[in-house]
């Protein structure tokens, strides 16, 4: 008894760990209206088998976003369908998809998949980054779960990569 006693009071001694297991998007926070440049973290592959192909979905709102070439991989960039807004200067179709592929992603290490965008101008809004992951073997990750309101990211296995738009 004392033992499982021990043991309850260590695990609730412990800082709770966020998920390690998913995609994540680096910077977690973001001023809305602003150029963001954001790093999707991929921790490891499919199991054991390696990624070769990385698709992310970018959220409503989102506009100018571009990817960053990564060497090794190639880029596809698929437009959202046409609004019918006029574009700025130096501007393209607003982009919906970006993949990064034919490159290869061991298990055993992690990378970062670079963009730029311009966050939407909503001030406490989520954004949520839906990435999917391909690997050797045709293995396949969708990280596109989006908690519903009242529950936590952790109560998800496979949770959308995360940006929240904080005030200045």
């Amino acid at each position: 008894m004392r033992k499982m006693l021990l043991a309850l009071a260590t695990a609730a001694a412990l800082p709770a760990m966020p998920a390690v297991a998913h995609v994540t998007i680096d910077p977690a926070q973001a001023t809305p209206h602003a150029y963001v440049r954001a790093a999707l973290r991929v921790p490891h592959g499919c199991g054991t088998a390696a990624t070769t192909r990385l698709t992310v979905r970018l959220p409503d709102g989102v506009t100018g976003a571009r990817p960053m070439p990564k060497p090794g991989w190639a880029l596809i960039i698929a437009p959202r369908e046409a609004t019918g807004a006029p574009g700025g200067h130096g501007s393209a179709p607003e982009v919906a998809t970006i993949t990064w592929e034919s490159g290869r992603l061991p298990n055993e290490h992690y990378d970062e998949f670079v963009l730029r965008f311009r966050a939407p101008n909503e001030p406490g809004a989520t954004l949520w980054f839906a990435v999917r992951q391909e690997c050797e073997g045709g293995a396949v990750t969708d990280w596109s779960e989006i908690p519903a309101e009242g529950r936590r990211i952790s109560d998800y296995p496979h949770p959308a990569a995360s940006m929240r738009l904080v005030p200045r």
